[in-house]
């Protein structure tokens, strides 16, 4: 009498379909570069600031809309896992970068290195810290003003360091200075339209009284 044969089974993550061994299909590893990097960084500004983050963090349609936006300006397929692993990457530099900065007076601004001014002492005592800080020495994060909208509501007592101060020890100036200066700046970069919403559908100030106060600033 013939034995019966025991059917084969298929190797592991594979599937067995009459008698054909389907593959799954991998996906590409994300290589990013700075072109993809400042895509993503001006689609969630976009998005922040359309009103379309209702808080910290954008919720499952915000992000299908940031995956199709990101292939539709860089032709490259991302999936919602990739684009928010970049975003968490992003948003932990970010973190450093903040604790760098956060409570400190005295402050300079290198505007050609685009970082913090400070002497060797400052930085000695940053590095004992967290050794992470001193890849900002000789350059600050890239992409930082974008970085400012996507991720300070986040960081906790950041305070944005002035772009502009002559790298010199007579022109220091304090975060608290800088940070006024920066809510001024941040007034008219906010009058832009962006998706058809406007900074006035991201509060309760009424439009007459925000017009009221824009024309005493200007």
């Amino acid at each position: 009498m013939a034995s019966k044969l025991a059917p084969k089974r298929a190797a592991c993550g594979t599937d067995v379909s009459d008698g054909n061994i389907i593959v799954p299909e991998s996906i590409p590893k994300a290589r990013w570069d700075d072109i993809k990097t400042e895509s993503l960084l001006k689609i969630c500004v976009e998005k922040v600031q359309a009103c379309n983050r209702p808080h910290t963090h954008f919720t499952k349609e915000g992000w299908k809309n940031i995956v199709a936006k990101f292939s539709s300006r860089t032709g490259v397929s991302y999936n919602y896992k990739q684009l928010k692993n970049k975003w968490d990457m992003m948003k932990k530099e970010f973190s450093i970068w903040a604790k760098l900065v956060e409570h400190q007076t005295g402050l300079g601004w290198d505007p050609v290195k685009r970082t913090v001014l400070a002497s060797d002492d400052w930085w000695e005592r940053k590095r004992q810290e967290n050794p992470e800080y001193l890849k900002w020495r000789n350059e600050g994060p890239k992409f930082l003003d974008m970085m400012e909208i996507c991720f300070k509501d986040v960081a906790t007592g950041y305070m944005a360091l002035v772009p502009y101060v002559d790298p010199s020890t007579d022109n220091e100036v304090s975060n608290h200075d800088v940070h006024n200066d920066m809510n001024e700046r941040d007034t008219d970069a906010d009058n832009f339209h962006v998706d058809g919403a406007t900074p006035e559908e991201c509060n309760d100030t009424p439009r007459a009284e925000t017009s009221t106060t824009q024309d005493k600033k200007r």
